[in-house]
């Protein structure tokens, strides 16, 4: 039957002309080649269309790492004749794929147009063909791409001639997490531009740029609605632009409008403290124009804070003095009410030197919590519905994972297990230079009492030093910023070791770290960051070293901070302690379509109320002097 399937596949076909404006998400890949496609969620299915100059083959392929080795790929053309081809292929080496036998990229139009090659064909999410296709899921994919100006000689699917080395390329997108019908603008449509002017970004390596605004008096009179944040970076300054928050901050005053500088050093306190507050929008490095969901919008104005912050995040490592930037985000407003208002919540591992993650380790996981007691506190009582999600490490971060879990039954002396749920997004291929903000295909309902989870996988096998948490690019942090309705008080959900705690790190400490050592590290925590480095520095960390001190941070004492919309001082926050995380009694399991697997529910699979899986799972470190200043 594979056969089969095989030679009706690698017949030519005369298909009509491709309509490339039926496909709503594009990206230009190269210069010459642009790749357009759509998905459907309810029959899981994905169509892509291909726009190459060349009259020659061309080629597309899903790799686990922007290489060929294990590449799901795909190879087709267009002969003189009007034939149109497609192969699917595997790669196992740097070479020719295979053609496989299963044919799961469907060809559906081919022609040649100007000198352009296009080829439009679909295949499914999941093709149950385990050993030669790859799963399409809502995560970062490097797209791999090639072409050459020469059909395969005689149309023979073996005769593809080499590409070389300019005619190929690799791009991070994530095919499934893109907004394919955006609402229609409301006909009131006003723009608001949060930008700098033409400021001359400082000759080191990493700056954070504060400047502080005033809310047009219309809008501070009567309440409007964000309906779409555009991203506006300077011609020319993408390498250098790498994030963009904006804080809504009731603490200041007309006096403090215009203020523009490096956060700390050169604007007021004032303005510098606004951040880690109630956050409005933020962008990063890879990502494009966000719209919010039909009948959902964030609101400004209307009696609530006149005055927002916006943090820029300047990268220049050649330290050049002959960079002006004016980016920043332009949002796209309305005055009418929208059914549901939106809010941004933030959750992770606090951003500090403390946050410590060892050299030579192929994985390091820290986490952060969205604690169920805080959930409780805060969220309503229908819970609130998760649209989008930001996921942001820096360079070492390889993999970002936000956990959903529920006690079942909490009342009940049948069954109160803690149950793991689908994940709200998990991208085990997490790319630095790609942070676009995912809309889920299917919206998330998370209830007051349950717990959110972000796990941070890092690779650091090649750094010989530790690294740290910290705003620099070469630090690191662990966050995720969700969007949601309905808006409510809870801004920002952060984890902290509780280092004074006598059995913090005592396992660790005790195995791992001479009395030499930890007398460094007790002075470098008065002496600051660097002197913090070196003495981490100091140990072994011999693969034993670094689970130890993993599974310290996992199972040891943790503070939950619960941070509201509007800080005034310290006793607007809620402090949660806790002994580690709890591990789960059931772990997620997905229903399997190629093999007909379905899990049992989460009670009958631990035999009711005695059966519960000990354990923790997770951990970091921070200072609180740095929750009200995140970044």
């Amino acid at each position: 039957m594979n056969t089969l399937i095989l030679c009706v596949c690698l017949l030519p076909a005369a298909l009509a002309a491709v309509d490339l404006s039926s496909y709503p998400l594009s990206q230009e890949l190269r210069d010459g080649y642009t790749l357009h496609w759509s998905f459907n969620v309810e029959e899981q299915s994905i169509r892509f269309a291909v726009n190459v100059s060349t009259t020659g083959w061309v080629g597309l392929g899903l790799s686990p790492t922007g290489g060929m080795p294990n590449s799901d790929i795909v190879i087709g053309w267009v002969n003189n004749e009007g034939q149109a081809f497609l192969n699917d292929r595997f790669a196992t080496a740097q070479s020719l794929p295979t053609v496989d036998v299963s044919q799961d990229w469907i060809l559906e139009a081919g022609e040649q147009v100007d000198g352009f090659t296009v080829l439009a064909f679909r295949r499914d999410w999941v093709t149950c063909d385990t050993a030669q296709d790859r799963d399409i899921r809502v995560d970062t994919v490097r797209v791999i791409f090639s072409w050459n100006d020469a059909d395969p000689v005689g149309d023979d699917p073996n005769q593809v001639m080499y590409h070389g080395n300019q005619n190929r390329g690799t791009f991070s997108l994530n095919l499934l997490g893109g907004q394919q019908d955006p609402p229609p603008d409301p006909a009131d449509l006003q723009t608001l531009s949060i930008t700098v002017s033409n400021i001359t970004i400082p000759a080191v390596g990493t700056t954070y740029w504060c400047t502080a605004f005033e809310l047009p008096a219309e809008v501070q009179a009567q309440k409007h609605y964000i309906t779409k944040g555009t991203p506006f970076i300077t011609e020319g300054n993408v390498a250098n632009v790498h994030h963009i928050l904006i804080y809504e901050c009731d603490t200041l005053n007309s006096t403090h409008v215009g203020e523009s500088g490096v956060c700390r050093g050169e604007v007021s306190d004032t303005v510098a403290d606004c951040r880690g507050t109630s956050l409005l929008s933020g962008w990063a490095v890879g990502g494009t124009e966000f719209y919010y969901p039909s009948g959902v919008a964030y609101p400004i104005g209307g009696g609530g804070p006149r005055f927002l912050v916006m943090e820029t995040h300047y990268d220049n490592p050649q330290m050049r003095s002959d960079i002006v930037d004016s980016s920043g985000l332009v949002f796209s407003y309305t005055s009418t009410a929208p059914t549901f208002e939106a809010g941004i919540l933030q959750i992770g591992y606090t951003v500090s030197p403390n946050h410590v993650i060892p050299p030579g380790a192929s994985i390091f996981n820290t986490f952060g919590e969205c604690n169920e007691k805080c959930t409780s506190m805060y969220f309503p009582s229908t819970g609130i519905t998760v649209f989008s999600n930001v996921l942001h490490t820096h360079l070492a971060g390889v993999g970002v994972t936000l956990h959903h879990y529920r006690r079942l039954d909490q009342d009940s002396s049948t069954c109160s297990a803690l149950e793991e749920l689908a994940p709200i997004e998990d991208n085990p291929s997490y790319d630095f230079n790609y942070q676009q903000s995912t809309l889920l295909p299917n919206p998330i309902t998370v209830l007051p009492g349950d717990s959110l989870r972000l796990e941070c996988s890092y690779n650091t096998e090649n750094r010989n030093s530790t690294t740290l948490g910290g705003p620099a690019t070469m630090d690191e942090m662990c966050l995720s910023f969700i969007s949601y309705y309905p808006r409510m008080g809870l801004a920002s959900c952060i984890s902290v070791p509780n280092s004074n705690d006598p059995t913090f790190l005592q396992n660790f400490l005790r195995d791992h770290v001479p009395p030499n050592v930890l007398l460094a590290l007790l002075q470098a925590s008065i002496q600051g960051r660097s002197a913090l480095t070196n003495a981490w520095n100091m140990i072994n960390w011999s693969s034993d070293a670094i689970d130890s001190f993993e599974s310290d941070y996992l199972n040891g004492p943790l503070i939950d901070v619960c941070i509201p919309v509007l800080v005034q001082d310290s006793t607007d926050l809620q402090f949660i302690r806790h002994e580690g995380f709890e591990e789960p009694n059931c772990t997620y399991q997905a229903a399997d379509q190629c093999t007909g697997f379905m899990p049992m529910d989460c009670c009958s699979r631990i035999g009711g109320a005695g059966e519960i899986i000990s354990g923790s799972l997770v951990l970091v470190i921070l200072c609180l002097a740095a929750v009200l200043s995140m970044f």
